[in-house]
């Protein structure tokens, strides 16, 4: 193992330490990539109401297709954590490597996929003839650049996989920077640079997400000396694709959810009126704001509970989910208690009318107060795709969504008006907070399953090593190699 890894082993070492070195960068980072998005949406809404509401209208077709990087990121960090946890620097090097090529071969099908149906995709989505230019002109410059924005993303949750959490946060802020100082730049035009309007964005967007997939796979390549460029053979390869799979499209179907949830709270307040809206909406916008820690702290505890679990250390495991409970609760107890006491305030900054204000206050003064069970089922999904168990993480996603959330915030819609959906919300994530926390840690599975074996492979040895490796169930139906104990 490469002396840097060594350094950042999260196998040692105080558990929650290792969470909070992660969580302080990646929580820079997030606040970056939001920032991205509001310089974005100022400077391209001095274009005009039409380019303005294009850009806006590719947001739900982007981040569904940033949900298949992020399931794919999640994979890859799970594969990568487990080998790392048992030491094996070799089936590290190989899974990594894998996983690289795996989101580059995705992401280019998705990206000549995605030039082709723009136009029915979002005249089918409802966009205006004086939207379509606009749209055009800006998606077929993402979808062409999207390998770019993909990679970076799959390289950062490796690194992160191997304890490096610095490292992708400085990647993040540094292609936000250069995101926003382009924007103006590109969208209209100074100097030998020309005005490009809307395409103008976009390629700011493309220019500084090359910059970022240069930087993110020379640390892979040069520092961490990760990637394996020799040649397995192509049953190798395709086992490790659909280890990675196993985990990534699970992940990547769960990270639906949560847009999926909010955006069936919205219809159900719709019913109340424009105010009811965007009183929530606002509500729910400045809320997610404070969340940021819970929302970086999601994507720090797979790498700990996968190299853990990878290592066989159950103790650890269930202390990583434990104190991550722990400071869900705290947090979000603490955010719930300012904006109770800031909402009279905040509410005129973001909304025009009495009305709207008035919603946006009684549901800081209720919401909140429950949210640290989001942050609770945040952390449990993210720590069983650690595990190499997505499918426990997705139960508790899609119990939060579907189970509790969505029906509830409509039964209190009906009983009781706006203030009965956000009742609603409050009481889904306080049931699914409690519940998946005793779930967790009382009677969820806290193995990490191994890297699943062929089954027809006769018993290999690693490169280097005279011992035969042998295969053994990993509890869930597959088997993991792995060398016998001396």
């Amino acid at each position: 193992m490469a002396a840097g890894r060594q350094a950042r082993d999260l196998t040692t070492g105080p558990v929650f330490g290792h969470l909070w070195r992660m969580l302080l960068p990646m929580s820079a980072g997030i606040i970056a990539m939001m920032l991205v998005g509001v310089v974005d949406a100022y400077w391209v809404g001095k274009l005009g109401t039409a380019q303005q509401a294009a850009v806006q209208f590719v947001f739900p077709v982007s981040m569904l297709v940033m949900s298949v990087a992020i399931g794919l990121g999640s994979g890859a960090a799970s594969v990568v954590a487990r080998a790392a946890g048992r030491g094996d620097d070799d089936r590290t090097k190989r899974v990594a490597t894998d996983a690289v090529t795996l989101s580059l071969i995705v992401v280019t099908i998705v990206s000549a996929i995605g030039i082709t149906v723009i136009d029915p995709v979002f005249r089918a989505m409802g966009a205006s003839e004086a939207m379509m230019p606009h749209v055009r002109d800006y998606m077929q410059i993402w979808f062409a650049g999207i390998v770019f924005v993909v990679g970076p993303m799959v390289a950062s949750n490796i690194l992160r996989a191997l304890g490096d959490a610095i490292v992708p946060s400085l990647i993040m802020i540094g292609g936000a920077v250069i995101n926003m100082a382009l924007d103006p730049l590109f969208i209209f035009g100074w100097g030998p640079v020309p005005a490009m309007a809307v395409q103008g964005a976009a390629i700011a967007t493309l220019v500084s997400n090359m910059i970022v997939f240069v930087v993110a796979m020379a640390v892979l390549i040069v520092r961490e000396k990760i990637i394996d460029l020799s040649w397995p053979g192509f049953e190798e390869i395709l086992w490790n694709w659909r280890e990675i799979a196993r985990v990534g499209g699970p992940a990547a179907g769960s990270n639906t959810l949560g847009p999926i949830t909010n955006t069936a709270v919205l219809a159900a307040v719709a019913g109340f009126g424009e105010a009811a809206v965007a009183g929530v909406g606002v509500g729910m916008r400045v809320e997610a704001f404070f969340l940021i820690p819970l929302f970086a702290l999601s994507g720090c505890i797979g790498p700990v509970t996968g190299q853990n679990g990878g290592a066989g250390a159950t103790g650890r495991v269930r202390e990583a989910f434990a104190k991550a409970f722990l400071f869900c609760t705290a947090w979000g107890l603490g955010v719930a208690a300012i904006l109770f006491v800031l909402g009279d305030y905040l509410a005129p900054l973001f909304l025009p009318s009495a009305d709207g204000q008035g919603v946006a206050e009684i549901y800081w003064d209720i919401a909140p107060f429950a949210v640290f069970g989001y942050g609770i089922a945040m952390a449990a999904s993210a720590g069983f795709n650690g595990l190499g168990r997505p499918l426990l993480g997705v139960a508790v996603n899609a119990a939060r969504g579907l189970l509790l959330i969505i029906p509830l915030a409509w039964a209190g819609g009906m009983i009781a008006g706006t203030a009965g959906v956000i009742w609603g919300m409050f009481a889904g994530n306080l049931i699914i907070g409690l519940g998946a926390a005793v779930f967790v840690l009382r009677f969820a599975p806290l193995t990490a399953i191994g890297v699943r074996a062929r089954a027809a492979r006769p018993a290999e040895t690693r490169a280097g090593s005279t011992a035969p490796a042998v295969a053994l169930k990993d509890g869930e139906g597959g088997s993991q190699l792995r060398e016998p104990e001396e």
